[in-house]
């Protein structure tokens, strides 16, 4: 099962993370996650599988990121879709590269 913290810090804010049901995005379409910069809140639709909640979260911290950075590319879905697709496989690819030396 999927560790998923209450909250994120990214940058110097704290965002509190929920799951819930399953929302609609603006354009209609599924809404898996979302990110809310005012509010400080992460959602995460809690009826996805791990692989897919894991990607979902990368997805809204990629937005938080950039969002700190004043980037453009914070709206760039498809941009920020490929970029925390592709950070995931190489996180699940080397699973022992961020384990601490024994």
């Amino acid at each position: 099962m999927l560790n998923i913290p209450d909250s994120i810090k990214i940058g110097w804010r704290n965002y509190a993370i929920t799951q819930g049901e399953h929302r609609s995005g603006d354009s209609g379409g599924d809404l898996y996650g979302e990110i809310s910069y005012e509010k400080r809140q992460i959602f995460l639709y809690e009826k996805i599988d791990d692989d897919e909640k894991s990607v979902t979260l990368l997805h809204e911290i990629a937005h938080g990121i950039l969002y700190n950075m004043g980037s453009e590319l914070r709206t760039d879905e498809n941009f920020i879709t490929a970029f925390s697709e592709n950070l995931y496989q190489v996180i699940k690819d080397n699973s022992n590269l961020f384990k601490a030396n024994q």
